[in-house]
């Protein structure tokens, strides 16, 4: 993963990158933050035989379907944006570039879905120095206005919300409200 966004592409992996540890993070949490078991060994073997050429982005479809579940439970469905609810624009650029990167990820990710503590410094790391050891909240947390979605800082905050909540056993929805000013 590059240290600086020099493209779109950038941005759009990612994101792809933050939403596959989550995802993964969220169902091996205890509890988990959704009850789905596709972003594993065992998932993506089950979605290869449905799936052979493209059982990553079926996994990340699956298993973010019940993650934007959970996060609109949170945050609610309607002026917000989350890391699995993006602008419509944005979410036809990801499902985009995932087809074109699909079979170059899945072995990547499956290496890399082995163990919490390696996902964990994953997530820290895709957080950038924004990763402070402030108390997580529980709950829905804004962390921006719609503009933000676009923006590399955007993704780095999620991410240090995220590795706080996994790190203190809390649930935490990051979330970009429609228009104003972001907290």
């Amino acid at each position: 993963m590059p240290t600086s966004i020099k493209s779109k592409n950038d941005l759009l992996e990612l994101i792809i990158n933050l939403r596959a540890t989550i995802l993964t993070l969220g169902e091996t949490a205890d509890p988990p933050w959704w009850r789905t078991e596709f972003m594993n060994e065992t998932g993506f073997r089950f979605l290869e035989r449905i799936f052979p050429r493209s059982y990553f982005q079926a996994a990340l479809n699956s298993a973010g379907k019940a993650a934007r579940d959970a996060h609109d439970r949170s945050t609610g469905k309607v002026g917000v944006y989350h890391l699995f609810r993006l602008p419509e624009g944005l979410e036809a650029a990801i499902h985009t570039h995932l087809t074109t990167l699909n079979g170059d990820l899945s072995a990547e990710y499956r290496e890399l879905f082995t163990e919490k503590s390696t996902l964990l410094g994953r997530l820290k790391s895709l957080s950038g120095k924004e990763h402070v050891a402030d108390e997580p909240i529980a709950g829905a947390l804004r962390i921006g206005n719609e503009s933000d979605c676009k923006k590399v800082e955007s993704y780095q905050k999620a991410a240090a919300v995220y590795y706080n909540a996994f790190q203190n056993g809390k649930q935490s929805f990051p979330y970009f409200a429609e228009g104003g000013n972001s907290k």
